[in-house]
């Protein structure tokens, strides 16, 4: 078996298995499923190496000196490559260790190659080149390890199949999940946005108020009237805790609110000064068709927090006078708890956590310990994008989307008002700064895979049952199998071995010549073929009787053998005649040694049946020289030696004239 033919294919499946894990990164994803990858790389690499085996060795004895049928030696190289590879894709995927995709490529075609080769070559290759003897007390092992294939090949399989439906289990009701998640989130999105555009329009109608356009806006009567309408307004609409009007320089000149579920007007000895509020600073520089809409953050009372906290959203529009004149700025505040009621409803049914961030990432709702952080100077200012950078980037390039990160589904919605508020008299945006939010649902896969749990003990359970199955199964058949293959060993021992000495008998010794001489010009290697035959073998059946003969012949059947090679090759050809094929041997002094060492050994007393006898043998030799011969040419040349060394006097040895 040529080393270099082993090379070749140890190359070829390394190669095949890297260009075929950079072709299968190019368009596999995680949403196709290991199973997808494991299941195309290991047939496709199994699918090589049966092109690549075929075509190295089809030219040689591994396939006249197979035993079993092409389609199955086919099957058993593929389930080799099929497990070997399925195994270290599953390895590879269930590794802690992060490596580069490179490296896991380069590992991967290694191991596979390290593996495969070897299994193949010792189950497959060698026995093709044994001889028929150890080839049939190789079936044994052999049965063992096909049967270990088919086990293993079947665990893989049915791994994958049980796997496939669980993950096909766990994409669908993830997948369910994500709907229902988005579903509710955009309602959500939409109940936010729709409050604010009533509130919008509230504001448009407040300040289309005729008390403006009087002359005597400020007086007692007007601020009564306004008061009055407020009241009225806040009384049936309870979602708005104050509606304020702030003078040129911030100080409140009416103030309406909701306290306790009641609505009550703020005397003038305790109305506030807002000079000083963000939101007064930005709206009074607004121009007459501007909106302005805060952020959502917390109401603060005389310079303080209040409590408990109220979030609010505050709108504001410029007040002009009839000639167009700003008077003042109108404000009303929007309660943030009527905004947030919709997230608390689907916060109680969502699989996920709800959160809305503002636009610096500050939590709004969601995490307790973290809300409302940036209102205090106290508290740890922590920020989503602080902690999750990369998926903050991510979300701030769409306006909706999903992101799985770290085993969690982020399902997000951008808000902001922009291009959704109905305008009256060609009201606007304040310079498009209107605030923005994002509301995520972050889902933990770990959830829906607890949903499964009991699934996954089931189908555990039923891999372990199958497999314990599997095995009465095939070691059943493997016990029946090897049965059957002794007793075929045993025919085929009568067929092909000579009953008496235990030697090949000339039937397969014949088979043999010719695929050891092929063999030999296959790889330009030199061949030995003897001839031998008895001395003075006739008088001992003459006088002592054929029992005796065959004890004579058992005996120097014995002898030949202890004077050879291992793995060359003796038989009984005749009725005192052996032939001996000796391969790879060319060193004419090693051959002369070992017919001498023959000639000696045979010379030496037998005792049969208390008689001591004597006995001679001839020999004739012939050596190929790796050219191209037939077998009989070889036979004939081995033939005319021995005919030379019976005419020399006998019990001595020759080589044929093609060999001197």
């Amino acid at each position: 078996m040529p080393l270099q033919r082993l090379l070749i294919l140890f190359i070829s499946l390394a190669l095949s298995e890297a260009t075929i894990m950079m072709l299968l990164a190019s368009f596999v994803t995680k949403y196709t499923g290991i199973w997808f990858s494991v299941i195309l790389d290991a047939s496709l690499i199994s699918f090589i190496a049966i092109i690549t085996i075929h075509y190295l060795f089809n030219d040689s004895d591994f396939v006249k000196n197979q035993q079993s049928r092409t389609e199955f030696l086919t099957f058993k190289i593929a389930m080799i490559v099929f497990t070997i590879e399925a195994l270290v894709m599953f390895a590879f995927n269930f590794d802690e260790f992060v490596l580069q995709q490179w490296q896991v490529i380069a590992i991967d075609s290694l191991i596979l190659s390290s593996l495969s080769v070897p299994i193949i070559y010792f189950s497959i290759i060698k026995p093709a080149f044994l001889p028929l003897q150890e080839q049939n007390s190789q079936k044994l092992n052999t049965t063992i390890f096909t049967s270990l294939l088919t086990y293993f090949c079947s665990a893989i399989i049915l791994y994958i199949a049980l796997y496939m439906f669980y993950e096909n289990q766990i994409q669908t009701r993830i997948g369910s999940v994500i709907q229902k998640e988005k579903n509710e989130l955009k309602q959500a999105k939409y109940s936010f946005l729709q409050q604010l555009n009533h509130a919008s329009r509230d504001l448009l109608i407040l300040k289309n108020n005729h008390h403006f356009k009087e002359q005597r806006f400020f007086s007692n009567e007007n601020k009564t009237l306004l008061e009055q309408d407020y009241f009225n307004f806040i009384t049936i609409k309870n979602y708005y805790t104050q509606i304020r009007i702030l003078s040129l320089k911030g100080q409140e000149l009416i103030r309406v609110q909701r306290e306790n579920n009641s609505t009550v007007i703020v005397p003038p000895d305790k109305l506030q000064d807002k000079s000083d509020r963000y939101y007064y600073k930005r709206g009074i520089k607004l121009s007459p068709d501007d909106i302005f809409i805060s952020p959502l953050d917390l109401n603060i009372e005389n310079g303080q927090i209040e409590r408990p906290l109220k979030p609010m959203i505050r709108l504001g529009s410029v007040l002009v006078d009839k000639n167009n004149e700003k008077i003042g700025l109108l404000i009303i505040n929007l309660g943030g708890v009527h905004l947030l009621s919709q997230l608390e409803n689907i916060s109680k049914s969502s699989l996920g956590d709800i959160m809305l961030f503002n636009e610096e990432s500050y939590w709004l709702f969601g995490d307790v310990q973290k809300q409302w952080a940036f209102m205090f100077a106290n508290k740890p200012q922590q920020r989503f994008q602080d902690i999750h950078p990369d998926i903050w980037q991510a979300m701030e390039t769409k306006t909706n989307g999903i992101i799985e990160k770290d085993n969690n589904i982020y399902i997000f919605e951008h808000m902001t008002l922009l291009d959704q508020v109905p305008t009256l008299d060609n009201q606007r945006n304040s310079n498009g700064k209107w605030p923005k939010w994002k509301l995520v649902n972050k889902v933990p896969l770990s959830l829906i895979e607890n949903e499964f749990s009991s699934l996954k003990k089931l189908i555990v359970l039923l891999y372990l049952g199958v497999m314990l199955l599997m095995i009465f199964v095939i070691y059943t058949f493997a016990n029946h199998t090897i049965a059957r293959r002794e007793y075929e060993a045993k025919v085929e021992s009568y067929a092909f071995v000579d009953s008496l000495t235990g030697l090949y008998n000339r039937r397969i010794f014949l088979d043999k010549l010719d695929k050891e001489l092929n063999k030999a010009q296959f790889n330009e290697s030199p061949l030995v073929l003897m001839y031998l035959d008895l001395d003075y073998f006739k008088p001992i059946n003459d006088e002592l009787g054929h029992g005796a003969g065959d004890e004579a012949l058992k005996e120097v059947a014995t002898r030949i053998k202890s004077c050879l090679r291992k793995h060359d090759i003796i038989a009984r050809i005749g009725g005192d005649e052996f032939a001996a094929i000796l391969p790879q041997l060319n060193d004419k002094d090693v051959i002369s040694e070992i017919a001498q060492r023959i000639i000696t050994n045979i010379s030496k007393p037998f005792i049969l049946f208390d008689q001591k006898r004597t006995l001679g043998i001839s020999i004739g030799i012939t050596i190929t020289n790796g050219q191209a011969h037939t077998s009989l040419e070889v036979k004939t040349h081995a033939d005319q030696a021995l005919y030379e060394a019976k005419n020399s006097g006998r019990n001595c040895y020759r080589f044929s004239k093609e060999t001197r």
